[in-house]
């Protein structure tokens, strides 16, 4: 008698397990179709569908145009405040020029920040602030760079802010309606498989044959998406004990 694979649906990530029981949603409508298997597949529906809404509302967040606008002034600043400085190295008095080419040195020791996603770009931000705050104050004095950096400092903590504030909102939304929503679906599709699984030795393997077996299917591909992952996990941790040695 063919029955549902076991499968540890919990070990999925949240995005995954969503993809995971959206398919097994359409397969139910599709392959289910006894008057008796209505309120079964009508019940899990809703469960997966109040997902999907969690997942999208956990999009939405009020932070993000916000911190989109920081990160852009930011971008601007950084962008003014080194072609101000390359500008400078080309000043006729050589102490300034001089002065100038240190805090190039500096702009052109961490890259094109512009052009790099936030966790690299504020990362590297941070550290060019440190490095020009720790100059002699007469190098920036020289070239009245101050009012530069203090503004360009000012860009990057305005967007950590916000970032920090998106950050919480996210937090919030997902440890509150999509942990519970998961963890509704998953107990559906626990409660699906089931009642198939008793249904079919009741009703027979015509009318739940082939739903078993596309189910089948699409459980070893999640099992093999979760057992990929486990490997790759498993490497990078030996390539890092590697390079400890």
């Amino acid at each position: 008698m063919k029955q549902i694979d076991s499968f540890n649906i919990a070990r999925l990530h949240t995005q995954e397990d969503f993809n995971f029981q959206t398919r097994v949603r359409n397969l139910a409508e599709e392959c289910l179709t006894l008057e008796t298997d209505k309120a079964m597949v009508d019940g899990y529906k809703e469960s997966v569908n109040t997902l999907d809404a969690a997942l999208k509302q956990s999009d939405k967040n009020s932070f993000t145009a916000l911190m989109n606008e920081a990160d852009a002034k930011a971008d601007k600043r950084w962008s003014a405040t080194y072609a101000y400085a390359k500008a400078m190295m080309e000043h006729p008095e050589r102490e300034k020029a001089d002065a100038a080419a240190t805090i190039v040195g500096l702009f052109q020791k961490y890259g094109v920040l512009t052009t790099m996603g936030f966790d690299e770009e504020y990362g590297r931000f941070a550290n060019l602030i440190q490095d020009i705050a720790a100059l002699p104050a007469e190098t920036k004095e020289c070239i009245y760079f101050d009012s530069w950096f203090d503004a360009m400092d000012l860009a990057v903590c305005q967007f950590q802010d916000l970032r920090t504030e998106k950050t919480k909102e996210d937090s919030t939304r997902v440890i509150g309606w999509v942990k519970e929503a998961r963890l509704a679906a998953d107990n559906s599709y626990k409660l699906l498989v089931q009642r198939v699984n008793a249904l079919v030795i009741v009703n027979g393997e015509t009318a739940y044959g082939n739903f078993i077996d596309r189910l089948n299917v699409m459980i070893a591909e999640a099992q093999a998406l979760i057992s990929g992952r486990s490997t790759k996990a498993a490497k990078k941790r030996e390539k890092d004990e590697d390079n400890k040695e």
